[in-house]
């Protein structure tokens, strides 16, 4: 099935949307993984230390580090950890699964209002988050990044940690001038989730988002976002939309879907770096050996992310 979504070319939701905002790759090593994202062509940032703000206006560290590729549309997150908190012990845990995709992060327009809805609909949602991170713009000046984060319990979402995002400073994330990626890469499109029990997990899921799911033969779905994609899948379906997928454990955080505004010019950056990856339907495909332990879709701006 080919489907092409409705998409918003806008970096923030409006009213009742909700987008795609970010996907997040547990990683052992921070250096080793920029150094790899580097030579597929990818502009990525310094370390960030991820803090949360405190009553009393102090700020402690959350546990987690990471460095971002952010596209115009969207961002790609690479997550460490450190010292011993919920969250650190959280991405350990998840990380002696496998490295590779445990985190999607949807974006509101008032994320905290999400969190009543949840709690009726089942998700005992933990309180909303006043999160920031300094970081270090263009113009070579440190400001404070600030975001509203809302999380369930790792139990309630068994795939990996998902949860609500809002940013109060966007244009300290999307920077002028810092968007522009060498392999032409633009946006974020989707995700590709292998899953336990495909309708139960896509009920639920369609539930979280509040936007209906759609059902598709031979053990795929998908829920259509206002801009992105999730799909879903039972293992032996995704070994038919991934090349050479190999069995693996669910919940599995198997491919992020990328838009390029230039498939020909993104094919001769991987070429150039000696970049190995599949060509199909128009798409290219980087296995898990080149993306960090899961796949990346790269799909042109006229066709769909992936081909269901």
């Amino acid at each position: 099935m080919s489907w092409k979504p409705e998409w918003v070319e806008r970096q923030q939701p409006l009213d009742n949307e909700v987008f795609l905002d970010h996907v997040g790759w547990f990683v052992e090593d921070l250096e080793k993984a920029s150094s790899r994202l580097k030579n597929l062509g990818f502009h990525v940032t310094r370390e960030n230390v991820h803090m949360n703000r405190q009553p009393d206006g102090s700020s402690l560290p959350s546990g987690t580090v990471n460095r971002l590729i952010t596209p115009a549309l969207g961002y790609l997150e690479f997550l460490g950890s450190r010292g011993d908190t919920a969250l650190a012990k959280q991405h350990k845990a998840q990380l002696s699964r496998y490295e590779g995709l445990h985190l999607m992060a949807f974006a509101a327009p008032n994320v905290p209002a999400e969190a009543p809805r949840l709690t009726e609909e089942g998700f005992e949602p933990l309180k909303p988050v006043d999160m920031r991170r300094m970081t270090l713009t263009a113009r070579g000046s440190e400001e404070e990044a600030r975001f509203s984060v809302l999380r369930v319990p790792p139990e309630v979402m068994p795939e990996g940690r998902i949860q609500w995002c809002g940013h109060f400073t966007p244009e300290l994330v999307w920077e002028p001038g810092e968007t522009d990626q060498t392999n032409a890469i633009d946006a974020l499109s989707g995700v590709l989730w292998v899953v336990e029990d495909l309708e139960e997990a896509t009920e639920r899921f369609a539930k979280f988002l509040r936007k209906p799911s759609a059902l598709i033969d031979e053990g795929i779905a998908f829920i259509a976002l206002e801009r992105g994609v999730l799909v879903l899948a039972t293992d032996l379906a995704c070994s038919k939309v991934l090349p050479n997928f190999g069995n693996v454990k669910p919940p599995y955080g198997a491919a992020v879907m990328l838009r390029s505004r230039d498939i020909a010019k993104t094919e001769k950056v991987f070429q150039s770096t000696g970049v190995t990856y599949d060509k199909r339907d128009g798409r290219l495909f980087l296995s898990p050996n080149e993306a960090l332990g899961s796949f990346m879709i790269i799909h042109p701006a006229d066709l769909a992310p992936v081909s269901l």
